[in-house]
């Protein structure tokens, strides 16, 4: 794996150590396995944003360096997508439509237009992913023995869905659901595929649904033993490319290096069918 810089921002010009290597959203850019790179950013629009900051590379991964306004994700193929936040318009506010009171202050779930957003009263929203017109939204806590956790459950245009929120300032999303229940389990329709057993493993690992888990393997007594393999992650992704030979099915697990800086690990998984439905044989990194 060798490292390969993506910068995502508002048109501009972009420098590594002081080289131009193109525009922003423009050619992937080789960087040091090891080592800091000095990256220069400068937008277009005559009152836009110049920023500089350094990447702190270390065994091909980014580990620091990182500004405010600035969040990068490293893929499994090396691939660091690096995202430069410019000044937005903040005419059009979201209205909000939900609240709840939580240890850490009011929570707002808020929408602009056919988007919803999350945060606490008087701090940074985030903006949830996009689900069309909705008819109904619900909020509500989720235990969880480590980390605060709500529930933003609804009906949308496409039919019911279940997003999973940290309570961090700003909240961060950690799970996307759809075709999930009001109450946020999910319909026994999404296990129809050996891609979203597999999905449907890790949503349980994540939660700490143990024995839920478990009865998606084929083996339930190696569920702790590839919970441990998998370790902690925040969100469950879709990967950009495939990981050559790793695992008939697979996907991403993001885990937070920093409150900037996310890596994404690849996961493997082989099925088989069984008269039971899709059952994981085994979960491979």
């Amino acid at each position: 794996m060798h490292p390969m810089l993506l910068i995502e921002a508002a048109p501009g010009l972009v420098y590594v150590n002081g080289r131009f290597v193109g525009e922003a959203g423009g050619p992937v850019t080789p960087l040091v396995r090891d080592g800091i790179c000095h990256i220069e950013y400068k937008q277009f629009d005559r009152w836009g944003t110049d920023i500089a900051f350094r990447l702190v590379m270390k065994g091909g991964l980014l580990v620091d360096g990182l500004p405010r306004d600035v969040y990068a994700v490293q893929w499994p193929s090396g691939l660091l997508e690096v995202e430069i936040h410019t000044q937005e318009d903040e005419t059009a506010q979201p209205a909000t439509i939900q609240s709840l009171h939580t240890p850490f202050g009011m929570l707002l779930i808020m929408e602009r237009g056919d988007s919803l957003f999350v945060g606490f009263e008087d701090m940074p929203a985030t903006e949830l992913p996009a689900i069309g017109p909705f008819t109904e939204i619900n909020v509500r806590t989720q235990p969880h023995p480590t980390m605060p956790l709500v529930v933003i459950s609804g009906n949308g245009e496409d039919g019911p869905f279940s997003l999973l929120v940290r309570l961090d300032n700003p909240p961060l999303l950690i799970q996307t659901g759809f075709g999930y229940g009001p109450s946020g389990n999910r319909l026994k329709s999404e296990f129809t595929s050996a891609s979203e057993t597999a999905k449907a493993w890790l949503e349980a690992t994540h939660e700490g649904a143990t024995d839920r888990a478990a009865e998606l393997l084929l083996y339930p007594m190696y569920q702790n033993r590839y919970a441990q393999l998998v370790g902690a992650f925040e969100q469950i992704v879709t990967l950009k490319t495939p990981v050559q030979g790793l695992a008939p099915v697979e996907w991403g697990v993001l885990q937070l290096i920093t409150p900037q800086i996310a890596h994404i690990k690849a996961v493997g998984f082989v099925l088989s069918e069984t008269e039971n439905g899709w059952k994981i044989e085994q979960v491979i990194m």
